[in-house]
């Protein structure tokens, strides 16, 4: 009888340590997990929490986005690639002068291009935002902001150039970062042309002043126009009258002022 209970005591406790075991190594794993995303997805780890009222699914659905992000043949681009798409975007940049929208029209379009010519699915802007946010978690809520805003243009008509402006500017970004090639940045603003004041004209025009402000910040380098500095006054000097010496035939150079500081005063009566 004693040793009956004594067994039965040994097995429950070996079931509550196998127990144990098993939910601590499931808090490891999960913690790993949980690092694992936070390292990947960065800021947008708890931006995607915070929009759902269910972590553990919340996360789930965040390791299915990168498993099937890794699965994906991503490639980069040649360099032959690079030059063209970069053609491609300094002509829907100039574009932006008179036809802001329409510019920001041909931007998504080249991004939706480059993404798909890179092995991105692109069938939708959901996707997209996807693959971004794994790639480029630092980039993807502007793109949503850019994208956000070009369909309020597309549907309403009424957006702002300077909203538009702030469309391009958040596509240039990731368009760069999916090329492979480094963001332009400029310190100075060139003056308006066209239709639109706020209108970027180059790389340089897009990348300026991104508060929209004017304001100069530390390190930038402002343009000043050249003007002609003021004549000095040595240079201003009345001009010298040559002075013969009688009975000699030399002449000396005399400054006009000197020659009349010395003079007898009743002379210059």
């Amino acid at each position: 009888m004693v040793t009956a209970i004594v067994i039965i005591v040994l097995l429950a406790l070996l079931l509550l340590g196998l127990f144990a075991f098993q939910k601590a190594r499931r808090n490891a794993e999960l913690q790993q997990r949980r690092s694992e995303l936070k390292d990947r997805f960065g800021p947008e780890y708890e931006r995607y929490l915070a929009g759902s009222d269910n972590r553990t699914k919340a996360e789930r659905r965040l390791a299915a986005i990168a498993d099937r992000r890794d699965k994906l043949q991503i490639r980069d681009l040649s360099t032959e690639e690079k030059a063209r798409f970069g053609a491609r975007w300094s002509a829907a940049q100039a574009r932006f002068v008179d036809e802001p929208p329409a510019a920001v029209d041909d931007a998504e379009t080249l991004i939706n291009t480059v993404m798909k010519e890179r092995g991105y699915p692109v069938e939708d802007f959901a996707t997209r935002s996807d693959m971004v946010m794994v790639d480029h978690a630092e980039i993807v809520q502007e793109y949503r902001s850019a994208h956000e805003s070009h369909e309020r243009h597309r549907n309403s008509g009424q957006l702002e150039t300077e909203d538009l402006r702030q469309a391009f500017m958040h596509y240039r970004k990731l368009f760069h970062a999916l090329v492979g090639t480094p963001e332009p940045v400029s310190t100075t603003r060139p003056p308006a042309a066209g239709k639109h004041a706020d209108a970027p004209v180059g790389d340089a025009a897009v990348s300026d002043d991104p508060a929209g402000d004017g304001s100069v910040r530390d390190g930038d380098t402002p343009v000043r126009d050249t003007v002609p500095l003021p004549a000095r006054d040595a240079d201003r000097r009345p001009p010298v009258s040559p002075t013969r010496h009688e009975g000699t035939g030399e002449s000396t150079t005399v400054n006009a002022d000197h020659e009349n500081t010395n003079r007898h005063p009743q002379e210059t009566r």
